[in-house]
């Protein structure tokens, strides 16, 4: 049998950080330093800290205005050493404010307007993975700005996105179980029921038991329905009312919800859900999912993970709605960093855990679908403009993103407060509206 892959994962950590003193803050930001110089990406916990050390010594106070800048300079290129044009190159500030170019025809680029500092650049290009400036040993090359001064960035080499490959008999290296069945109602749609599937499953020691699936109730033997493939932003549980919602009106819904085995690690939970979509399609999860390409619904900080799947997936879908998402992690980072972010107690330092954005830009441009929105299929994006956890800003820019790149694109912004697509008592106009414009929507794209 074929062992399943891993992918490289951070140091496990919790949601909440409570350094003793500042002195132990002090000793983290020590530690990441070591770590950084070593070449290894420090934990989310030890950023974290180290954040905290560098709040009290005011390292994430932003420059005075009118401060001077400078400029950084180099060049992209593909595996073979040649130019590689159309890539987006990415330096960010310490505070995540990001500043871009995109590699010409000979594959050079120039940033102008960089704070003085140190930075380590990051690009990204259609059909070729992420990657930072290092050294044959992957350790962090660091490129000083000065003012006034042009710097020279060492050259970026870019590999061609070669998604993880899964085994043949996923079904099996999984021990996939299924742990539960039961019938769902909610109260809207009026009389909307399904049949609801709970499955778990084993990888890397760990027990993935967020992964449901919902369907209309009393199928017939042979009949296929239409796949929607939905990744929410908490417990899939918690959302059970929107899925049934939607697999009422005859689809099957597989949804997933990230585990809390992987942290911030994004490329841990972009493999969850391909391992999910996998299982679905092999039959393993419902006999009724049909062939045909599906649908995808993600919300929140999922719609990052979700942009993922559809990078390695992308001819399984016809569209994708995003509800509330991250599109821009460099200026969510600026905005938290400015005190702009009103995070839940449980998140107030996720952040922070992805480490500096001037030194590990990988972890912010993997949470950035608006630098591979040309990859992206037809898109709704819905945004509220009371978001204060993930401002309504950042759909504006996914939607600029993807207008630029000719990818069609659909907009619902309101204003009210209620949750995005929290399906019950508290539902409201705006509410109902949303889940008809995603249903209209997914009905035009997806069959």
């Amino acid at each position: 049998m074929q062992p399943l892959p891993s992918v490289t994962t951070s140091a496990q950590s919790s949601n909440s950080f409570r350094p003793a003193a500042r002195e132990l803050a002090i000793c983290a930001l020590l530690c990441a330093f070591l770590l950084f110089l070593a070449g290894c990406q420090p934990s989310p916990r030890v950023n974290v800290l180290g954040y905290l050390a560098g709040r009290s010594l005011g390292a994430y106070d932003p420059p005075p205005a009118g401060a001077s800048t400078g400029s950084i300079q180099g060049r992209t290129l593909d595996e073979s050493g040649a130019p590689l044009a159309g890539a987006t190159v990415v330096v960010a500030e310490r505070w995540g404010t990001p500043h871009t170019a995109v590699s010409d025809a000979e594959g050079r680029y120039h940033i102008d307007g960089v704070p003085p500092g140190h930075y380590v650049p990051a690009a990204v290009a259609p059909a070729y993975d992420e990657v930072a400036a290092a050294d044959v040993q992957g350790r962090p090359l660091i490129v000083a700005v000065e003012a006034g001064e042009m710097a020279d960035a060492p050259p970026l080499t870019l590999k061609p996105r070669s998604p993880v490959p899964l085994p043949a008999d996923l079904t099996d290296q999984v021990a996939l179980a299924q742990t539960g069945t039961y019938s769902a109602t909610t109260s809207f749609p009026a009389g909307a029921a399904a049949q609801v599937l709970s499955y778990q499953y084993q990888r890397e020691g760990e027990a993935i038991d967020t992964l449901r699936v919902y369907q209309p109730l009393d199928l017939a033997e042979d009949e296929k329905l239409p796949l929607l493939f939905f990744g929410y932003p908490g417990d899939v549980d918690n959302w059970e009312a929107v899925s049934v919602a939607f697999a009422a009106q005859g689809y099957v819904v597989v949804a997933i919800s990230p585990s809390p085995a992987w942290d911030v690690d994004i490329e841990q939970h972009a493999l969850d859900e391909r391992i999910a979509l996998h299982l679905a399609r092999a039959g393993s999860l419902s006999p009724h999912i049909g062939d045909g390409p599906a649908m995808a619904l993600g919300g929140s900080f999922t719609s990052a993970v979700l942009h993922r799947l559809l990078l390695d997936e992308g001819d399984q879908f016809n569209g994708w709605v995003t509800v509330g998402g991250i599109a821009n992690a460099f200026s969510g980072a600026a905005a938290f960093y400015a005190g702009k972010l009103e995070l839940p107690p449980r998140y107030q330092f996720v952040i922070p855990a992805l480490g500096q954005p001037n030194l590990f830009p990988l972890s912010f441009l993997r949470y950035s679908p608006v630098y591979t929105a040309s990859q992206l299929p037809p898109t709704l994006i819905i945004h509220t403009g009371a978001d204060r956890i993930i401002p309504i800003e950042q759909a504006y820019e996914l939607e600029a993103a993807l207008r630029a790149s000719d990818v069609p694109v659909e907009t619902f912004y309101y204003k009210d407060v209620s949750h995005y697509l929290q399906i019950g008592e508290d539902l409201t106009p705006a509410g109902k509206e949303m889940f008809y414009l995603i249903f209209d929507f997914i009905e035009r794209w997806g069959r």
